[in-house]
C-alpha cells in the first residue's frame, strides 16, 4: 500500500520533507520575543540560558537523542549500546558531581548543595505536564 501526498505535503526534490518555513519563522520569533521578554523583565542572564537552552534543545532535537529510543532499540532489536552510553554518562556524571556535592565548597561564587524540597501540586502538575508533552512529542 502506498501512501499519497496531497499538495499540503511538501517535499524536497530527494524524497525527504522539505522545511516549513511558517513554522520556522514563527518559532523563531516566539524564541526571539521570549528572549526578549526575559532580559527586560527578569535579568539578561535569566535570557541567556533561555538561548542556550533552545539551542541545545534544538542540537538534541536534530540529533534524535533521547533517552526513550535507546530503550525501545534495546527491547525490540536486542541493542544495547545506546542503554551503555546512558550508563557511562550517569557515571561520569555521578563521578564529576559527587564530589563537588560532598565538599560544599563554592564553585562560580555559589556554594553547591543538593536541594531537598517537600513534593508539592506544582510538582505534579509539572510531571503531568511532562509525561503528557513526552507522550504527544513521541519521547
Amino acid at each position: 500500500m502506498s501512501q499519497q501526498l496531497t499538495s499540503a505535503t511538501p517535499v524536497s526534490t530527494l524524497g525527504s520533507p522539505a522545511i516549513d518555513v511558517r513554522v520556522v519563522g514563527v518559532s523563531t520569533l516566539l524564541f526571539a520575543v521570549g528572549t526578549v521578554f526575559l532580559a527586560t523583565t527578569v535579568h539578561a542572564q535569566q535570557a541567556m540560558l533561555f538561548l542556550v537552552g533552545g539551542v541545545l534543545g534544538l542540537l538534541l532535537y536534530h540529533a534524535a537523542f533521547g533517552f526513550t529510543s535507546s530503550w525501545r532499540v534495546f527491547i525490540a532489536d536486542r541493542r544495547g549500546a545506546g542503554l551503555r552510553a546512558q550508563m557511562l554518562m550517569l557515571a561520569v556524571a555521578c563521578l564529576l558531581f559527587f564530589p563537588v556535592l560532598a565538599s560544599g565548597n563554592p564553585i562560580f561564587t555559589e556554594s553547591v548543595r543538593g536541594n531537598v524540597s517537600p513534593l508539592g501540586l506544582s510538582v505534579v502538575a509539572g510531571a503531568f505536564l511532562f509525561g503528557l508533552g513526552m507522550q504527544i512529542g513521541g519521547g
